[in-house]
Formats: structure tokens, C-alpha cells, sequence
């Protein structure tokens, strides 16, 4: 038997010992070039990439992609609704306009479609027909809150202030954190977008001290002040704010548009 040197068992075991890093080493590399299958269709893999596509406002390629879709299911009303949505988002209102009719077609009971149809005439400022479809939308699903939200916008830029709350009130019984989100509702479009900030905030003031709601009667009504609102100061008398002017947070705003010798008293209803 050959003896071996010294140096040939310690380099034997080096070579054992980084057996196991180099067989994980191969593991890894070929889970890498060969990746576990997914458990998701094709179908489904290309929903899932529309969405993503939507979600990076990479409208052009989502609408490639929804398009596709509906090649395969073309009677398929939310792909239409999606399809619009894009459009809508691209600025491209005749287009938009042309997907939410199809998808309102194709399925009518899909409010989403029917209002976001009254969206389209609302960027349009073409408000009388913004709530025509928005009022179809409620027909549909009296539940949805968005809608809601939506025809009260319209009425408040047309001027039908007392609509317009009745409105706000309905979406927030529905949905009382509506007008505490920035983004839309799912597949059903919203806009906050309103002339006069002042007015409008006064009216939801109005809206939330008509639910008993005084911390956000009293956000809306200092938003409203900061807006250079002049007659904030009414909601002291305004019957609308009888169960909130009371309130510490109520008065903490009112005192700021109170005369000099009523501050600390502002005047209450009835007073």
C-alpha cells in the first residue's frame, strides 16, 4: 500500500467539505433554468398581466392585452369595461365612450360599465348627460356607493346643491370612508374634481353634521375657511348643524370666522 503525503488528505478534505455547496450551487441553477411550473392558465396569466399593465399605466399595452382576451371571450363585458377604463385614462373619450356602451350592452346589469360611461361626459363637462348615466347606474345597483358619489358630483357642478348632498349622504351610508379614499373604487370610476373648493366643502360639512359626524363636519369646515369660503361662519345658525355646533371641534372653527366679542360664544341655532 502507497503511503499518501499529509498535504494529500488535507486536500481530500477540503474537497468533501465543499461538496455540499456545489451540489446546492447546481440545485439553485437548475431551479433557475427550469422554473416551477405555474399553477395559473394562460387565460389567467393574461388577466393577471392586464392588471399589472393597468396598475403601471401602461394603458396601451393593457389594452393590447384586454383586447386579446376578448378575442377569445369577445361577449365578455368586464374586458370591455377594462378596455374603456384605458381609454378613458389615455384621454381618448370617443373610444371610451365606445367600450362602456359595448360592455353596458353586453351585460345589463353591469353598473360599473353605465358609470363610467357618465364619467366620460363628466371630464367632458358635459354634466346633464353625466347624471343621466349615473342616475342609470343607481337603477341598476342602488348599492354602489361610487355612483352615488358620482351623480352627487354632477349635481354639484350643476348646481343642485340640495341633490348633491342627498347624494354624498346616500354614498356615505353606503360606504362611510367613500370620500376618504384618492383612488378609485375597483372597476368603477370616480372623480372629485368640483369648481368652487369653498362651496363645496361647506356642503360637505353640511352633509356630516347632518349624520352627527363633528370631526369631519369640522374638517370640512376649516377646509372650507382655508378656501377663502365667506360664509363658514353660518353653520353657527344653520339648522344643518344643530347636532354638532356644540361640539369643541365644531366651535374650534367657528370661533376663527366669529366676530371679536362673540369668540369662545359663537352663536348657536335658536341662540
Amino acid at each position: 500500500m502507497v503511503r499518501k503525503p499529509p498535504a494529500y488528505w488535507i486536500l481530500l478534505g477540503l474537497c468533501l467539505s465543499l461538496a455540499p455547496f456545489r451540489l446546492a450551487a447546481k440545485t439553485s441553477q437548475s431551479q433557475t433554468d427550469n422554473p416551477a411550473p405555474s399553477n395559473l392558465s394562460p387565460k389567467q396569466m393574461q388577466d393577471e398581466r392586464a392588471r399589472v399593465q393597468m396598475a403601471e399605466k401602461r394603458f396601451d399595452a393593457a389594452i393590447q392585452t384586454y383586447q386579446d382576451l376578448l378575442k377569445a371571450d369577445p361577449k365578455n363585458a368586464s374586458y370591455m369595461n377594462m378596455i374603456g377604463i384605458a381609454y378613458l385614462d389615455l384621454g381618448k373619450y370617443d373610444m371610451a365612450k365606445k367600450y362602456f356602451a359595448r360592455a353596458s350592452k353586453a351585460d345589463k346589469k353591469n353598473s360599473s360599465a353605465v358609470n363610467n360611461l357618465g364619467m366620460v361626459y363628466y371630464h367632458q363637462k358635459d354634466f346633464r348627460r353625466a347624471i343621466r348615466e349615473y342616475q342609470r347606474a343607481v337603477g341598476i345597483d342602488p348599492n354602489q356607493a361610487g355612483a352615488h358619489a358620482n351623480l352627487g358630483f354632477a349635481y354639484y357642478n350643476s348646481n343642485k346643491f340640495p341633490e348633491a348632498a342627498g347624494e354624498f349622504q346616500r354614498a356615505l351610508e353606503l360606504d362611510p370612508a367613500i370620500f376618504e379614499r384618492n383612488d378609485r373604487a375597483g372597476n368603477t370610476m370616480q372623480d372629485r374634481s368640483v369648481s368652487n373648493h369653498g362651496l363645496f366643502f361647506f356642503t360637505m360639512a353640511k352633509v356630516y353634521a347632518q349624520k352627527r359626524d363633528a370631526v369631519h363636519c369640522a374638517e370640512y369646515l376649516r377646509k372650507s375657511l382655508d378656501e377663502g369660503y365667506k360664509d363658514v361662519g353660518t353653520a353657527a345658525t344653520d339648522p344643518a348643524f344643530k347636532d354638532v355646533v356644540d361640539d369643541p371641534v365644531v366651535q374650534a372653527v367657528l370661533t376663527r370666522v366669529a366676530p371679536a366679542e362673540q369668540k369662545g360664544t359663537a352663536a348657536r341655532p335658536g341662540a
